[in-house]
């Protein structure tokens, strides 16, 4: 009860706009905010003497630590915003001179739509009203885009990536789609009633916390591919084949935009029987039966 009140206090008295309140981001890089663990190393580029900001410790080399250490990686970051030495190069360094924006302000909007992964973003879709959804997605892109007007966004940071995604949920979604994508935001508009029963299956779908955060590409398009999948299953089952297809084939245009890794999505669909049969269907199967009740009717009545 005594650690329930103590981190109840510390919650409380941490500065709202600079404290992440996600619940895993505690649990991983710890209560201090990533801008005040690198203060002036990003945006304003004062140091302090003799250290290097959000640098990892020293590992200890002697005795049989040594070998534990060895291709063992600091974990107080998350990815896109690692410390680099200023004479490191990258594909996302900075050289236009602008400073780099500050990650809270987007993750405190991106926390208003609880947009804390790529599938989380897709979940939007299993909202009751697509409507109000829409309004307050325009309003924390809105946000964002102001918080981000005068900085840069590194181009593998996460919660860039993730603002990616909420934008092209707004394009496909809410402004109607694009071109060839018109025809799939229809068929999403038409079943959403259908959808929205799918919430608690889609949420049974998600991988574990930052499993998009890890550096093995392989385990991590495994585990994108896994969860179309499971959308496709669970949305077939219940809504038909044509509304799993066209969930599936956003899911896996809206996350890869989300993510770092880029990640291919696998054309095999998993076998599922169509709960919402073709009219060709029905009308054979009606015919069918009442071929059976006239031959039925003839049989007895003459």
């Amino acid at each position: 009860m005594p650690t329930i009140w103590i981190f109840g206090l510390l919650l409380l008295y941490l500065d709202q706009t600079r404290a992440i309140w996600f619940p895993w981001y505690f649990h991983k890089y710890g209560l201090e905010s990533h801008s005040l663990r690198h203060h002036g190393d990003a945006t304003s580029g004062a140091q302090q003497p003799g250290k290097v900001p959000g640098a990892p410790p020293k590992p200890n080399k002697s005795g049989k630590d040594k070998g534990k250490e060895k291709g063992k990686t600091s974990d107080t970051c998350p990815p896109g915003y690692e410390h680099r030495p200023p004479n490191s190069k990258s594909k996302t360094a900075n050289t236009s001179g602008a400073q780099f924006c500050d990650d809270n302000p987007i993750l405190l909007q991106l926390a208003r739509l609880y947009a804390v992964s790529p599938e989380r973003i897709v979940l939007l879709l299993a909202q009751p009203s697509l409507m109000d959804s829409c309004g307050e997605i325009a309003d924390v892109l809105s946000h964002i885009q102001a918080s981000t007007r005068d900085c840069l966004v590194a181009e593998d940071n996460i919660y860039g990536k993730l603002t990616n995604g909420l934008d092209y949920f707004k394009t496909e979604v809410c402004d109607g789609g694009d071109g060839s994508n018109r025809k799939r935001c229809t068929h999403l508009t038409d079943a959403h009633n259908c959808i929205k029963e799918l919430r608690t299956d889609m949420i049974e779908c998600e991988a574990p916390a930052d499993w998009y955060e890890r550096k093995n590409s392989t385990k991590v398009c495994q585990q994108f591919n896994d969860i179309l999948d499971c959308y496709y299953t669970r949305t077939a089952m219940l809504c038909g084949l044509e509304p799993a297809k066209q969930l599936r084939s956003f899911a896996g245009d809206n996350m890869r935009r989300s993510m770092i890794h880029s990640c291919s999505v696998n054309k095999r669909l998993p076998r599922v029987d169509d709960v919402m049969p073709s009219k060709g269907s029905i009308m054979l199967s009606l015919s069918f039966w009442i071929s059976i009740y006239c031959l039925i009717s003839i049989y007895f009545f003459n």
